[in-house]
């Protein structure tokens, strides 16, 4: 069982260099009252140019930050965007990127102010997102208590099942849109973390985003509130077209729904009175799926699916370090 990766042990180091304890959440909370969030796409680690269109890349690099907002339920405000671009980049290829960021902003009600282009080897996209603390609160993922119900939204393991198509070749193939659109043009659950936050307030409620993945998700929450959960791996939403594309792939599509990462859905834990009431309310009805509980003992195991109950291992994820 690996529930710490090294990226996470880094984490734990800067923590203590720095002496704030606040660090590890999606967003920073600053004392005003606002968010801040800082994302990075690194041309080789996260995209492949060829592979994906620039388009699709430039609404992707600002939608990845805008989820990191979404998973403190905050509301975004500001983008501040610095490019590192090989000198060679086709001004055609340059003006549809930052279009597309522009159009993914305005979708989300949230501007670019400003930013900085820098010449480099490779291109590198560096996005800041400044926003406001929901006037319900905002939610963490230290707020987990035993008895809560672990929540998501969406579904798993699509992203990475659209990153096997375009590394297949297929990126053409509409009959796998769904994947494809996942992967290359998520969408930032915000108007769903404002429902939940409105419900529980700050209290009641654990949220993150499942950026690295949904077992990375679980874990951190799991840690970070010093809980533990039990998960009911029948319960995770994995789509159909997923669960298809995994076949020639020669995957488990579970381990695409826990490992694969890049989906963009909020984890999160509920106090089980307001999700009996949330969940059954029309206008949040099938906003969030229960996948299992919180308990007291430490650790994440699941069961489930046709297999005997595991534990998490964090090392299947994609590791950084």
């Amino acid at each position: 069982m690996n529930l710490q990766t090294r990226e996470h042990k880094l984490i734990e180091e800067i923590k203590q260099w720095t002496g704030d304890t606040g660090i590890g959440d999606d967003c920073a909370i600053l004392p005003n009252g606002h968010l801040v969030t800082c994302d990075t796409l690194v041309e080789g680690t996260h995209f492949v140019t060829g592979q994906i269109d620039f388009a699709d890349l430039g609404w992707k690099s600002v939608a990845v930050n805008l989820s990191d907002i979404a998973a403190m339920a905050g509301r975004p405000r500001q983008l501040v965007v610095s490019l590192t671009m090989p000198k060679m980049l086709p001004h055609l290829d340059f003006q549809k990127l930052y279009q597309a960021m522009i159009d993914c902003a305005r979708a989300y009600r949230c501007q670019i102010i400003g930013g900085d282009l820098t010449a480099g080897p490779q291109l590198v996209i560096t996005i800041t997102c400044l926003g406001d603390v929901h006037e319900q609160g905002c939610l963490k993922r230290t707020s987990a208590k035993p008895g809560h119900v672990v929540v998501v939204t969406g579904d798993f393991g699509a992203s990475a099942a659209g990153l096997w198509l375009l590394q297949a070749g297929e990126s053409n193939c509409g009959k796998y849109s769904y994947l494809l659109e996942r992967h290359c043009r998520p969408r930032p659950r915000l108007a769903d973390a404002w429902s939940l936050v409105s419900k529980t307030g700050s209290a009641k409620a654990a949220l993150m985003d499942a950026s690295d993945g949904l077992a990375d998700a679980l874990v951190q929450i799991s840690r970070g509130s010093g809980v533990g959960m039990e998960i009911d791996l029948d319960r995770l939403p994995i789509h159909s077209q997923t669960k298809e594309v995994a076949k020639p792939a020669q995957v488990d599509p579970l381990d695409w729904a826990l490992y694969g990462g890049e989906d963009y859905e909020l984890v999160g834990t509920v106090d089980p009175a307001i999700w009996n009431e949330f969940s059954k309310a029309p206008e949040t009805e099938n906003l969030f799926w229960a996948i299992g509980t919180v308990t007291e003992k430490s650790g994440v195991s699941a069961k489930g699916a046709g297999k005997a109950k595991m534990e998490l291992d964090l090392l299947q994820s994609f590791q950084h370090f």
